[in-house]
């Protein structure tokens, strides 16, 4: 076939005539060029054996119905080489011929492509490698590396990934040449729209696997105790705990020897919140440990306390005629009153000292110690509970349940009756006389994780282990993790999600769900349309940023990127800015404030697609491969007077990262990028581009404290 020899072939066709008839069809002309060998060597089999399944083992059809036998193989040859023939034309002829080249990407047009993938350009026949690569153009400005598979090139990005939130157009321009030197007629675009950044999963921290199933161990004796009163130290390595008389004993949760920091008398203890100091009430006095030097101070307050606590660095305390604290000058501050009116009593305070819970004739109060305004929990016959680990919160039990409550009374959850801890996970234990459970404050996730003894629980600050009494000891456990729940950045961005599809579609019934009264007179304002019609139309959006800017209620601000495209290209963008607010009714964010921000023309240069804001980093993610020696002066973080803060600046696969910041809590700053940052063509950004950002709350968005654990405490003997 086209001058092809085959020895083999040769050697089946004996016959004259057979071998005439073959060598007619092996001059008939076939298209160029050569077919791939690979393709060759599987044609050839295929042929051989339809051959050999011809003449062997059976009478085929043309023996049949052709005489002479001789005929009959000259049909068969026939059928059979005219058969390879339209089989390599076809093979041959894809789509535009080899008169026109054909090219395909493997993303062309898809708005969703992840960020490793690799992108792909297909040709409908072979090309020349050198002049091909060289043709290829790719924007924003990407740095690349290239690899064929037959007539396939994968373009990849020297850096790994593509860039988020971006648009790409990788162009093979007409300088490219077939492997036969024939040029491009045209230049030829792929255009596509990567995904955004996809967030980091923590490593789950490994556990050992327990003996028994909570790994239980008794830890010491508490004197027949049937409330366990303690606290953890910050790093969950040591117990301060009351026994049954009073004595109060520091017992290590590794089994280690108990010491003994006095030895009766002790009513009430509370640990600060730096983990620095110990106050324990003892004999109508406060006595102040402080760990570092093993020093203890006396406080005599009269009249005598009750219950300590701490505000912050400061101490609390309760006594008959209200809450009190110690003032700069050493005096005693009176923060709040016990109502004059039948008969209270205080019964806990809170962990941040800023409420406090008390009963008056029978019925369980909570006092807001700024405000000095209290709120009723529940009914007549409650009992107080436990709070969460910030205070916000409050726990309290009826007679066949367990209510989780906001400070101002207002039911949040109910939960099955029992001894309640409530860790700073959000993990809520419930123990008591047969049963152990396991659930989430809003009553989901519910498990039970044990039947037995388990009376009042304590969690330790890392969230997997706990205290607990049984037959008047000091046991310890460790609790299986729930499954993960959502933070408030993953439920508010799911609103923000929502709200944006219902905007691309148009659809201003459905965006208007997620408005609150403040939003919907933002957007009727005329500053922001809900819907924008027209050309360019709206096409895409994505969250630029997101950070957690409150906790009470938790409130999170987004930065949002509106992108609009005329025809298949996008021209230009416009931010908003939201803030959301979780309802304290339904418990769903809301959108609360929108004002517009910045509008931006697309393809001009170096673009910011991600901000990633962090107390101590921000990392800003450009779509574009950058020049590394404009970043350090060009990429920077300044206050609300304007002034540059100090900070590391390192660059990596389109990441400039500022790092060694210290950002308050809710503070503004500015990050500003300044016209002298270029991509690696030598382009510059076209103008100063300025993003207004707040320090990030403390707490992560699923109600953790991010704190950093304090040295376990050193115990002192009691004297």
């Amino acid at each position: 076939m086209n001058a092809f020899h085959d020895p083999e072939l040769d050697d089946v066709l004996k016959d004259d005539d057979l071998r005439h008839i073959a060598s007619m069809l092996k001059a008939a002309s076939t298209p160029e060029p050569p077919l791939d060998e690979a393709f060759r060597t599987g044609l050839r089999r295929q042929l051989m054996n339809e051959a050999w399944s011809m003449t062997q083992g059976r009478n085929s059809w043309w023996r049949r119905v052709l005489a002479p036998p001789a005929l009959a193989w000259a049909g068969a040859t026939a059928g059979l080489l005219l058969i390879a023939s339209l089989v390599i034309t076809n093979a041959l002829q894809q789509p535009g011929g080899f008169d026109r080249v054909v090219i395909h990407g493997n993303v062309d047009g898809n708005r969703s492509v992840a960020l490793q993938q690799p992108i792909l350009v297909s040709f409908n026949q072979p090309m020349d490698h050198p002049s091909t690569e060289h043709a290829v153009q790719i924007t924003p400005a990407t740095t690349v590396t290239f690899s064929w598979e037959a007539n396939t090139l994968a373009v990849q990005p020297a850096s790994g990934n593509l860039a988020p939130n971006t648009q790409y157009q990788v162009t093979i321009g007409p300088e490219a040449k077939t492997a036969t030197g024939k040029k491009v007629a045209a230049p030829q675009t792929i255009t596509f729209v990567t995904q955004p950044p996809v967030a980091a999963t923590p490593s789950p921290t490994p556990r050992a696997t327990p003996a028994n199933v909570l790994g239980e161990k008794q830890l010491a004796p508490l004197a027949g105790a049937s409330l366990l009163k303690g606290q953890w130290s910050a790093d969950s390595s040591t117990l301060y705990a009351i026994d049954g008389n009073g004595a109060l004993k520091v017992v290590p949760a590794n089994g280690g020897g108990v010491t003994l920091i006095a030895p009766d008398g002790v009513t009430s203890l509370a640990i600060s919140p730096a983990g620095d100091r110990l106050a324990y009430i003892r004999n109508d006095r406060i006595e102040v440990l402080t760990f570092a030097s093993g020093q203890t101070e006396a406080v005599a307050p009269t009249p005598a306390p009750t219950l300590v606590g701490w505000a912050k660095d400061k101490l609390l305390w309760a006594a008959v005629d209200g809450i009190d604290t110690r003032a700069g000058d050493g005096s005693t501050q009176h923060l709040g009153q016990l109502p004059t009116a039948g008969v209270a009593a205080w019964v806990s305070i809170a962990p941040d000292g800023t409420h406090a819970s008390y009963t008056q004739d029978g019925k369980l109060f909570v006092l807001d110690l700024g405000t000095g305004k209290s709120a009723q929990l529940g009914q007549a016959d409650t009992a107080f509970a436990s709070w969460s680990p910030t205070g916000h919160q409050v726990m309290y039990s009826t007679a066949d349940s367990l209510i989780v409550a906001d400070t101002q009374g207002v039911t949040q959850a109910t939960l099955p009756r029992g001894d309640a801890s409530w860790s700073a996970q959000d993990a809520i234990l419930l123990g008591g006389d047969t049963n152990l459970y396991q659930v989430r404050p809003d009553a989901t996730n519910l498990t039970k994780l044990a039947s037995g003894t388990y009376r009042s629980p304590l969690w330790a600050p890392n969230g997997t282990t706990f205290a607990f009494l049984r037959g008047g000891s000091l046991w310890l456990a460790t609790a299986p993790a729930l499954p993960p729940q959502p933070t408030a950045l993953d439920q508010a961005a799911n609103v923000v999600d929502s709200f944006m599809k219902a905007r691309v579609n148009g659809d201003a019934t459905v965006a208007g769900t997620f408005l609150d009264d403040n939003a919907k007179k933002a957007y009727a304002g005329g500053g922001l349309n809900l819907i924008v019609n027209g050309d360019p139309k709206l096409s895409r959006t994505y969250n630029l940023t997101q950070v957690v800017v409150g906790t009470d209620p938790d409130s999170v601000l987004f930065v949002v990127r509106l992108v609009f495209t005329h025809g298949k290209i996008d021209v230009t963008d416009q931010e908003e800015n939201l803030t959301l607010i979780r309802d304290s009714t339904t418990k769903q964010f809301v959108i609360d404030q929108a004002t517009a921000g910045a509008r931006h023309e697309l393809g001009k240069g170096a673009e910011v697609v991600s901000v990633d804001v962090q107390s101590d980093t921000v990392k800003i993610t450009f779509d574009s491969d950058l020049d590394p020696g404009t970043t350090n002066e060009g990429v920077m973080i300044v206050d609300s007077k304007g002034k540059q803060l100090d900070a590391t600046v390192n660059y990596a696969n389109r990441t400039v990262t500022l790092s060694g910041l210290n950002l308050k809590e809710g503070s503004q700053y500015r990050l500003v990028v300044l016209t002298t940052v270029r991509d690696v063509l030598g382009q510059n950004i076209a103008s100063e581009y300025d993003l207004d950002v707040l320090g990030p709350s403390k707490r992560h968005g699923n109600n953790k404290n991010v704190t950093t654990p304090s040295p376990s405490p050193s115990p002192v003997p009691a004297a």
